[in-house]
């Protein structure tokens, strides 16, 4: 190769080398660059996939943008709203769909760049790196080496996403008035969202990587099942437990609204076991409502926001 102020080849890689050790371990030497046929393997489709699947949302999100542009009210909406509600809703989706396709791209090609460039290795690097300076041998922690390089590409990709999230809250929905969470009630979430990836994540991706280390050949079929399980672990814990750390959910009073979908439930044959009333309101003017649940066990939960008169329990008689 090329020499480097006079030095020789074997010189110029020895300089590199003691270069990317002064310059902290933060830094992590940046890995050689690898021969053609050392091009990971799958990276060709693997982008491939990527900007085809970005390209065809652009075009959905194209498609849908033409017809937001259209200011004319379809005659079926006259019926059920006004021309100043609808206005307000067109222009509601017309700065959504620009939001959106310009995170998607940046989105798409941030990460083309990262894994073109030889993010994964760094960030390997750099995992490596912070277990020697704790004194562990890498080759023999390598379950700890991976929960760290999947806690720092974690971290990385929660950080690159925030300016994201605080632009769509305090921004985006504040202009159109849909936004009620304060900043305090906003990093409160993401605080509480951390931790449950800290206590729950963490020990489930550990539990995956044993599996994969240990599994012998058929270790993506023993992957598969744990993952099945914790899937269906998370379908119950997340509104029973998780859900309730976010937002407080009331069972519905009594009311012609509650008997009136108990018998529309009892009248398609929907296993309705509970009806609850979610405090959505804390943190957005949106209208909502889900059920979950499995087998004969469902469950309606409805967002304050849908109708206050009708949710809200009435006040108790006055005292004789």
């Amino acid at each position: 190769g090329p020499s480097l102020g006079g030095l020789a080849p074997v010189e110029v890689r020895a300089f590199r080398t003691s270069f990317s050790i002064k310059m902290g371990w933060f830094s992590a030497p940046p890995p050689p660059p690898p021969p053609p046929s050392a091009v990971p393997p799958f990276m060709e489709g693997f982008m491939v996939f990527m900007f085809a699947v970005w390209a065809f949302e652009l075009y959905l999100d194209a498609r849908q943008r033409r017809k937001l542009l259209d200011r004319s009210m379809p005659d079926a909406l006259k019926k059920v709203m006004t021309a100043e509600e609808f206005e307000q809703a067109r222009v509601y989706s017309l700065d959504k769909n620009s939001y959106r396709m310009l995170e998607e791209a940046i989105k798409t090609f941030k990460t083309a760049l990262f894994y073109t460039m030889g993010g994964l290795p760094w960030l390997w690097g750099v995992s490596t790196r912070c277990m020697e300076l704790i004194g562990k041998d890498p080759k023999e922690h390598e379950l700890a080496l991976s929960l760290l390089f999947c806690s720092i590409y974690y971290v990385k990709e929660t950080f690159e996403e925030l300016p994201w999230e605080m632009y769509r809250e305090f921004v985006l929905e504040e202009r159109h008035g849909f936004n009620k969470q304060s900043l305090g009630l906003f990093l409160k979430d993401q605080v509480t969202t951390q931790l449950l990836m800290l206590f729950l994540g963490m020990p489930c991706l550990g539990g995956l990587l044993m599996v994969i280390q240990m599994g012998g050949e058929y270790f993506y079929l023993y992957a598969w099942g744990l993952c099945m399980v914790l899937l269906l672990f998370f379908l119950t814990a997340y509104p029973n437990l998780i859900a309730p750390l976010f937002n407080k959910f009331t069972p519905l009073h009594d009311s012609p609204l509650k008997t009136a979908i108990e018998d529309l439930a009892r009248a398609n044959k929907f296993p309705l076991t509970r009806l609850y009333v979610v405090d959505g309101s804390t943190r957005s003017s949106h209208s909502n409502a889900y059920f979950f649940g499995f087998g004969s066990n469902k469950r309606i939960v409805l967002y304050d926001t849908l109708n206050t008169a009708l949710l809200t329990p009435p006040p108790p008689p006055p005292p004789p």
